[in-house]
């Protein structure tokens, strides 16, 4: 059996398998219920809050690609990524993001560097917020707080890596090319596709620590951005929350939903996320003293509107992107 046919397979069977388990303990008809129950406002500000996420990304992409790139093109592809992301498990969407950007004539050293950097500031940022709510709510039970020197931990060793990455990038590069000089195939056609892009990524992020002026510049500026961009979610998944009729303090609805956003870096994740983004949202709330059922509402609720949301920009985006380049659609 092929590796991707096997994936697709296990991907229907995991989804398959958490949705009956999660639908034994709810009705279909209280999803229904509470997602029309909720005021359309509610609706109308958690869909501005998601937009702003987006711009915010584009606007971090903008920067790290240093203003070479339009930041209306940067805007449509944020949307076609994140909803080819949303739908294709383990992730394996993010390879849209670079394949859209060589659409704009960037290479793809470019494309994997400036994703690179920007998931490593949203990995920060979402530890650090979590890490931040586990403190501040001292009567959160006591299973959550062994995460946080686990938390802390992980937040160090990614800035260590960040640096790393952007002050040691031809160290890094180097040590690839003996990798595969002392293997003996260096000459060979993947050798030389992997050493080529990997010259292609570390050009682009020595650009960023080039000078300490430029690096504080666009460091500084991708950290407030990953900074806007995450408190923008979070305020999203509270507004929807306190829509669906659970009022949970902001801090709390942080620690719970952050389960389900690691749950998107699973090596296997249900179709359109579903199954697995409910399971680890029910887990941190059902943690924090949520009922499973009400959990289990909440999580579909959620996953639902959030998706509907992806969807409309990720159309939005497509067209656009047929509009401009017809290269889109040759390839």
């Amino acid at each position: 059996m092929k590796h991707p046919f096997f994936i697709k397979v296990l991907t229907v069977i995991i989804t398959v398998i958490l949705l009956a388990l999660l639908f034994t303990q709810i009705d279909i008809k209280d999803i229904i219920t509470i997602l029309i129950n909720i005021n359309p406002i509610f609706l109308v500000a958690g869909f501005i809050l998601y937009l702003c996420s987006y711009l915010f990304r584009a606007w971090r992409f903008h920067i790290l690609l240093n203003k070479e790139v339009g930041f209306s093109d940067l805007f449509h592809i944020v949307c076609m990524h994140n909803l080819v992301n949303n739908v294709l498990p383990a992730r394996t969407g993010e390879l849209s993001y670079v394949y859209l950007l060589k659409t704009k004539n960037r290479t793809t050293g470019e494309g994997i560097a400036t994703l690179v950097v920007a998931r490593i500031f949203d990995f920060i940022i979402i530890s650090v917020l979590f890490l931040f709510s586990l403190l501040i709510n001292k009567n959160s039970p006591s299973g959550l707080m062994k995460f946080l020197w686990m938390g802390v931990f992980l937040v160090l060793i990614m800035i260590f890596l960040f640096a790393l990455l952007i002050f040691s990038g031809n160290w890094a590069n180097n040590q690839i090319i003996t990798f595969f000089r002392y293997f003996h195939v260096e000459t060979s056609i993947i050798g030389q596709f992997i050493i080529r892009k990997s010259e292609e990524t570390i050009s682009c992020i020595s650009r960023i620590s080039r000078d300490k002026t430029t690096a504080a510049r666009i460091l500084g500026s991708g950290f407030i951005l990953s900074i806007f961009i995450w408190i923008s979610l979070y305020s999203m998944i509270y507004l929807l929350m306190f829509a669906m009729g659970f009022e949970f303090s902001y801090t709390i609805v942080l620690l719970g939903s952050t389960f389900a956003i690691f749950s998107t870096i699973l090596p296997i994740q249900g179709i359109g996320g579903f199954g697995t983004t409910e399971s680890a949202w029910v887990i941190g709330f059902v943690f924090l003293g949520l009922s499973n059922s009400d959990a289990i509402q909440s999580a579909f609720g959620y996953h639902i509107i959030v998706l509907v949301f992806t969807i409309f920009l990720g159309l939005i985006g497509f067209l656009f992107l047929k509009r401009k380049s017809s290269y889109f659609f040759l390839q």
